[in-house]
């Protein structure tokens, strides 16, 4: 369940997505930031842990999609399909159920 997605732009070229949702018992937030340079374009999904901070824990270069991506976008449609790769690969590396109660549940 998705419960917060934002979406900034920067100058040519930049854009990004950042979506918290809750997935399994945990409190997971991905962030894509697309760069004018793939070397300087990142995905990271991020699990919050018990003391409240982010841990990473997938990521994807900007080598791996960038080239997908248009140079400009008015909302968050081509950053979607990069940020629920790196969920998926998060999902499938922590275990289910969460070995803690997350904050808020």
């Amino acid at each position: 369940m998705i419960v917060d997605e934002v979406f900034q732009q920067g100058g040519h070229g930049n854009y990004e997505l950042a979506r918290v949702q809750h997935a399994d018992g945990y409190v997971l937030r991905v962030r894509v930031h697309r760069d004018s340079y793939a070397k300087q374009s990142t995905a990271v999904a991020e699990v919050l842990t018990p003391l409240l901070t982010w841990t990473i824990i997938a990521s994807s270069p900007g080598g791996d999609w960038h080239r997908k991506t248009p140079a400009t976008s008015s909302d968050t449609t081509p950053l979607i399909p990069v940020a629920d790769e790196v969920l998926q690969r998060a999902r499938r590396i922590l275990p289910v159920p969460a070995p803690f109660t997350t904050p808020g549940q």
